[in-house]
C-alpha cells in the first residue's frame, strides 16, 4: 500500500481538521501532519477541512501522518469515488514501519451498484491477508460515512458509523499487535484498467476526530496506561448495546470471512481464535 516517500508538505490552507483531545494528541491540521507519500498531490480545502485524493489512469495517490502512535481511536470520514471500476480501492489504516509490520485496514472497493462492499484486512507480525469483507447498508459514493479504528492493548474493533463490525481480542497464546507503533495511512489505488475518458477519480477524507497517543518509534509503552480514555477498563469489550449491533452486522451484512474458507485454509488460522 505503500509507494517511494517524496516528503511533499501539504499546502497550508487548513484552518481546523481535528479538535486535539485532552488525553490524546488529535490533528489540528492537514498540513501540519501528513505528507505525500506517492502520487499525485492532494487538494486541501479550508471550508470543510477536507483532503482530496485523486486517481487517473496513470497514479493514484496516498498520505501518511508525521506522528507515531502507540494506541488510540482513529475517526476518519470518507466520501468514496463514483466509479464503475470494480478494482478501485479507497483505503483508510494504520501501519508500522518494519519488514514484519502489523497492519489494521478500512478498504471501499469500487462497484458499479448495489452491494457496495468494504473490505477489513488486518496484518499480525507481516502474516497479512485476513480478510473479512461486508456488504455496506449504503452507498458510500452519496455522502460521507465513518470509519473508526479503535486500538489498545485489550481490543481491536473496526466501526462504521459507530457499528461495530469487526473485533480482535488480545489472546495471550496469540500475537497482538501491542509491540509496533503505527502511523495513520489513506490512499486511492486501482487494481484493473480503467478507462482514461472516466478520470479522474476523488476520493474525500475528512479527519473527524483522530486521538492517539502521540509517541516514539520504540515508545509504544507509554501509550498503554488508563491516562487514555480509549485505554480504559469500559473500552475492553464491547458494551451491551455494541454487542447487540456487532451481532446484528456480522449475521446481516458479513460477505467472506477467511476464516469460515476452508479452501483457502483448510486448517483454521490460530488468530481466529481471538475474533469476539
Amino acid at each position: 500500500m505503500r509507494g517511494l516517500h517524496q516528503k511533499i508538505l501539504l499546502m497550508v490552507i487548513v484552518v481546523v481538521a481535528a479538535v486535539r483531545g485532552e488525553e490524546g494528541g488529535g490533528f489540528v491540521t492537514w498540513a501540519n501532519n501528513y505528507y505525500v507519500t506517492w502520487g499525485h498531490q492532494p487538494l486541501v480545502l479550508n471550508e470543510t477541512s477536507e483532503l482530496q485524493l485523486t486517481l487517473d489512469h496513470t497514479s493514484g495517490s496516498g498520505f501518511e501522518s508525521y506522528s507515531i502512535y502507540g494506541s488510540g481511536s482513529f475517526n476518519m470520514k470518507i466520501k468514496a469515488p463514483q466509479t464503475k471500476s470494480t478494482g478501485l480501492v479507497t483505503s483508510f489504516y494504520i501501519q508500522s514501519r518494519s519488514s514484519r509490520h502489523d497492519e489494521l485496514c478500512f478498504q471501499i472497493l469500487g462497484s458499479i451498484g448495489p452491494p457496495y462492499l468494504l473490505n477489513t484486512n488486518m496484518f499480525l507480525y507481516g502474516e497479512g491477508d485476513k480478510d473479512q469483507r461486508f456488504r455496506l447498508w449504503f452507498d458510500p459514493t452519496k455522502e460521507y460515512h465513518s470509519y473508526r479504528l479503535l486500538w489498545n492493548p485489550h481490543q481491536i474493533v473496526f466501526y462504521v458509523d459507530d457499528t461495530p463490525i469487526r473485533v480482535y481480542r488480545k489472546n495471550p497464546d496469540i500475537y497482538y499487535p501491542s509491540v509496533q507503533t503505527m502511523f495513520i495511512m489513506g490512499s486511492v489505488q486501482n487494481r484493473s484498467i480503467i478507462d482514461p475518458k472516466q478520470t479522474p477519480y476523488t476520493a474525500k477524507f475528512q479527519a473527524s476526530k483522530l486521538e492517539g497517543c502521540v509517541t516514539t518509534f520504540f515508545g509504544i509503552e507509554k501509550c498503554t496506561g488508563p491516562t487514555f480514555w480509549w485505554n480504559r477498563k469500559e473500552n475492553w469489550q464491547l458494551s451491551s448495546r455494541e454487542r447487540k449491533l456487532y451481532t446484528n452486522a456480522r449475521k446481516v451484512y458479513l460477505d467472506y470471512d477467511y476464516c469460515s474458507d476452508r479452501k483457502r485454509y483448510p486448517k483454521v488460522p490460530q488468530e481466529c481464535r481471538s475474533y469476539s
